[in-house]
């Protein structure tokens, strides 16, 4: 059997370094924030329509997002990314279930990226179908650091 050490631990516990490197604070004791987005009441997303959800540093990461309505999407989908590149972290996701937080994101090809190099706007955009303005549904994102 062989031991493996992953990315954060590779000179810190594998002994490779002397003196061992410390813990990268962005990953391991990381400071955490989470942005909570509220679906305004009465107000109907049509297909294409995006809703701003963040706005992220230069040195942060998404940690996680997830999705609370307490009405099914449906076959509506929602990305999530910043301007350019909706998908990001989130491609086309179904939302139905209801009323528990589910995670929908971020993709493995973005939380493998590391912190950010600069500021980024994050929005979820509709995508097939829409949603009514009588559902209640929010949105945290998850953010990390390492300050």
């Amino acid at each position: 059997m062989t031991d493996y050490y992953l990315a954060h631990a590779v000179g810190v516990e594998d002994g490779t370094q002397n003196p061992p490197y410390k813990y990268d604070g962005r990953f391991v004791g990381a400071k955490k924030k989470v942005v909570r987005a509220i679906h305004p009441a009465g107000v109907a997303y049509a297909n294409g329509d995006r809703m701003f959800l963040a706005a992220l540093k230069a040195g942060e990461q998404i940690s996680d997002i997830k999705v609370t309505s307490d009405t099914s999407f449906g076959t509506t989908t929602v990305s999530v990314g910043p301007t350019g590149s909706a998908t990001k972290y989130v491609n086309a996701k179904t939302m139905t279930t209801t009323d528990v937080p589910t995670s929908i994101g971020p993709k493995a090809t973005a939380q493998d990226d590391g912190p950010l190099a600069a500021d980024e706007d994050v929005w979820i955009t509709l995508g097939v179908g829409g949603i009514a303005g009588a559902v209640l549904f929010t949105v945290d994102v998850e953010i990390i650091s390492a300050s």
